[in-house]
């Protein structure tokens, strides 16, 4: 019965090692090829110096849903426009099913459960959430991951699951050297890699395989 704020990202945790975010990922597919071919681009991109994380993997569906409310009512810039997103939250609760006890207006009033849910989507670090999504993630059936790689260096060289090998120049002052804001070496990654990259969510990546 709480209202919106960070304690609710403590419920329905995702799991919090590395290795067993990957594990979770092998165990919900019965299969570990995703799960090889992540850990395979993470290594290799340590070997050379990059900062990375695996921020999720598996996510369970209640704690998607408490994912898009927070980052739904976020945005509400009135009273009304934020009572109309907690009907929207309370009919997508009951549509789907879930058991989730979080109490979506504060008492407080309207510009508080504002903030709550401000300070539940920071802690939770949603940058990106939409309706669909939490209705039917790919993190919930261990397709997707959410991947950061930072720092990568100016010669970057990668060898694909299937031995082919590429050499990224990333020294020019114009090249990121953020996975995720790297389009030549995205799209290099979804042909070669069995991979797809949700242009609109930052860290989020998918298994076409």
């Amino acid at each position: 019965g709480d209202p919106p704020g960070p304690p609710w990202a403590m419920r329905y945790r995702n799991p919090s090692q590395e290795e067993e975010a990957l594990a979770a990922l092998e165990t919900i597919r019965g299969d570990a090829s995703f799960a090889r071919r992540i850990r395979s681009l993470m290594q290799q991109l340590r070997d050379q110096g990059a900062e990375v994380y695996l921020n999720s993997s598996v996510r369970s569906r209640e704690r998607g849903y408490l994912m898009w409310g927070a980052f739904l009512l976020s945005r509400a810039s009135s009273k009304a426009d934020l009572e109309a997103r907690v009907e929207r939250l309370r009919a997508a609760r009951s549509e789907w099913a879930l058991s989730v006890p979080i109490r979506w207006l504060h008492p407080g009033g309207w510009e508080a459960t504002r903030d709550g849910a401000r300070a539940m989507a920071d802690t939770y670090e949603v940058v990106f959430a939409t309706e669909e999504g939490a209705r039917a993630s790919d993190h919930y059936t261990g397709k997707a991951v959410d991947l950061v790689a930072l720092a990568l260096p100016e010669r970057l060289e990668l060898r694909s699951p299937r031995g082919d090998s590429y050499s990224f120049d990333l020294s020019s002052l114009t090249a990121s050297r953020d996975l995720s804001l790297s389009p030549d070496l995205i799209e290099w990654l979804e042909l070669n890699w069995g991979l797809n990259k949700l242009r609109a969510d930052y860290p989020h990546w998918s298994d076409t395989e």
